[in-house]
């Protein structure tokens, strides 16, 4: 897996070895702060080129997660052959002098273009987008235009669920912070007009 990815996305792969049945892989040293996910950072442009190019990269040949395995919940549409990281937060993200690296591809998946990019949802509105602004952030993308409003109201509905389920008597106020990002998004979705889908801003294509 490790070096399916690399290359511009990934930190390059500089060796690897194996040993005592242990597989030892070494990587690219990335020095740089992670990205500032904020609704005025730069940064959004280094990661919608990132997003592109990832999402024009098929899956690997190898075992990986398929969207129930990764999430606990599918749609027929979520399935596709696109490779899908799925926790495209700030602290697997980093900004190095050669441009945006993505790491931590421990939970890589199978799946449609659009789901990495539902996933995204819950990181910008944690960077301070309300949730109207970060669906119109994500409009740049056809994957996201082109998804269906029924099914995007099912997922921010399912993984709002999952999400509420985990924080049910949880301690760690990550998962309280997951839990309310993911509210948020739901609810702006059951909220908003019937028929109304969030307009392509000025710098989308």
């Amino acid at each position: 897996m490790s070096e399916a990815v690399s290359g511009p996305l990934s930190p390059a792969v500089a060796w690897h070895f194996e040993a005592a049945g242990w597989l030892v892989v070494g990587f690219e040293h990335c020095s740089g702060p992670h990205a500032d996910l904020s609704p005025a950072s730069a940064d959004l442009a280094l990661l919608e080129e990132a997003l592109t190019a990832l999402g024009q990269t098929p899956a690997p040949g190898l075992s990986l997660f398929d969207p129930r395995a990764r999430l606990g919940f599918e749609h027929p549409a979520m399935a596709g052959d696109t490779l899908v990281h799925t926790d495209l937060g700030p602290a697997n993200l980093i900004v190095t002098p050669h441009g945006l690296r993505i790491v931590d591809w421990a939970m890589a998946t199978k799946a449609a273009p659009w789901v990495e990019l539902a996933l995204l949802m819950q990181w910008l509105i944690s960077a301070g987008h309300t949730a109207e602004q970060a669906e119109q952030w994500l409009t740049r993308f056809p994957a996201w235009r082109l998804t269906d409003d029924e099914i995007l109201d099912y997922f921010a509905s399912s993984n709002a669920e999952k999400w509420a389920a985990k924080s049910t008597g949880a301690t760690a106020d990550w998962i309280h912070d997951l839990a309310a990002w993911t509210s948020q998004w739901s609810t702006y979705r059951r909220q908003r007009p019937l028929g109304y889908r969030t307009s392509v801003d000025t710098g989308s294509r």
